[in-house]
């Protein structure tokens, strides 16, 4: 929509979602919103047979006796966490053709005054990994911000920059953690017709904190930790009536963590242990469902979106304990996430100007042996 256009609404006839409704009838944009939730209730069912199907055993959080690796190997579980709520963060501004956006049907942009934009984001995370092995399970929170900055170079062709950092804390029975961690991330987008494909590489690096708890006292370490990220997803862009969207999505991404080794001071028992390194490879297949709607000047959209994900490859690298009180070395296997499971979302904006945007976003993980549900509020600048 370029600026002093005069935009028109079209009344037509709805879908089996909100039949009989006109574009502009709240009770539309209800229908679609029922729509979208029915669609997330069947696809946290599919994960709850899912979870049920690779359940490991009655124990749960904060059961049976901790030990000394459960602390560590959660930090690898927590890394994994934080680079893929950044992909995802990346991805979805990747992807930005909707009726907020200034080309909701893609070719690139359509007004030369906006070649360039900047978001500002806050989010938190709330994570919970199930008891498998020795390791006990653990709850972990994040909270952070992002900022980024993108230029479209030439006609479908956008490129970008971001920063994300946040602090981990890890709970863990008989251990508590904290990491910092601070992310870079570089994204492209190249758009062709109603085809889009988006890629972005991230890096990080932080601190990890952890404290071990036992009858003498606590045995506390600090060392570094380090990511490497990258994903690539192809979308496709098909227009359905009354403004709405429906964009089928194929992805892949590959994240790659590193924890440098470590000894604990303080306590009667202080343990020493060795560097750990862990990869990862997914492929995940979906789509996302989308409506507009004006309300007077303000243009405000709504989205729900569904994938399907498939753990190609874990290489999840085991931690080799060294405890002065016992002979011989230890090793703590590294945890691991379910091989199937699915991630849901939905996503609400309102461009309340020609060149500002505000939105709303949650993302959610469900596997068999974890459940990640995220929150991010942002704003979005065009000049």
């Amino acid at each position: 929509m370029k600026r002093g256009q005069t935009v028109r609404l079209e009344l037509r006839p709805a879908s089996a979602c909100g039949q009989g409704k006109s574009f502009g009838d709240v009770k539309w944009a209800a229908a679609w919103l029922r729509c979208g939730l029915i669609l997330f209730a069947a696809l946290v069912l599919t994960s709850a047979v899912s979870e049920q199907a690779a359940a490991q055993g009655p124990c749960t959080f904060n059961c049976g006796t901790p030990t000394n690796g459960s602390g560590f190997t959660s930090t690898q579980s927590s890394l994994f966490d934080v680079g893929s709520h950044f992909q995802t963060r990346l991805g979805a501004q990747m992807s930005y053709r909707d009726g907020t956006s200034f080309n909701p049907q893609g070719g690139g942009a359509d007004s030369p005054t906006d070649r360039y934009r900047t978001w500002f984001e806050g989010y938190g995370t709330a994570s919970k990994t199930d008891a498998q092995g020795s390791f006990l399970g653990d709850h972990r929170r994040v909270y952070g911000g992002i900022a980024g900055f993108g230029v479209t170079v030439t006609q479908g062709v956008t490129l970008g920059v971001s920063v994300d950092t946040g602090r981990t804390k890890i709970d863990v029975p008989g251990a508590a953690g904290r990491i910092d961690l601070t992310q870079m991330g570089f994204l492209g987008n190249f758009e062709r017709g109603p085809w889009n494909l988006g890629v972005t590489g991230i890096y990080g690096i932080g601190n990890v904190r952890s404290d071990r708890f036992d009858t003498g006292g606590t045995s506390s370490a600090s060392y570094l930790a380090h990511l490497w990220g990258t994903m690539a997803e192809l979308t496709y862009y098909v227009a359905l009536p009354n403004n709405s969207r429906f964009v089928p999505k194929l992805s892949a991404d590959w994240l790659q963590t590193r924890t440098n080794s470590f000894t604990e001071s303080g306590g009667t028992n202080p343990i020493s242990g060795s560097a750990v390194t862990s990869s990862r490879i997914r492929m995940m297949v979906g789509g996302e469902l989308g409506h507009s709607w004006l309300v007077g000047r303000q243009i405000f959209d709504f989205s729900v979106y569904a994938r399907l994900v498939n753990n190609l490859a874990q290489n999840i690298g085991d931690l080799v304990i060294s405890d002065p009180n016992v002979a011989g070395l230890q090793f703590a296997s590294g945890v691991r996430e379910s091989s199937q499971g699915a991630d849901a979302g939905a996503s609400f904006s309102v461009k309340v100007s020609p060149l500002t945007r505000l939105y709303a976003a949650y993302d959610g993980r469900f596997r068999g042996n974890l459940t990640s549900h995220s929150g991010s509020l942002g704003a979005e600048f065009r000049f």
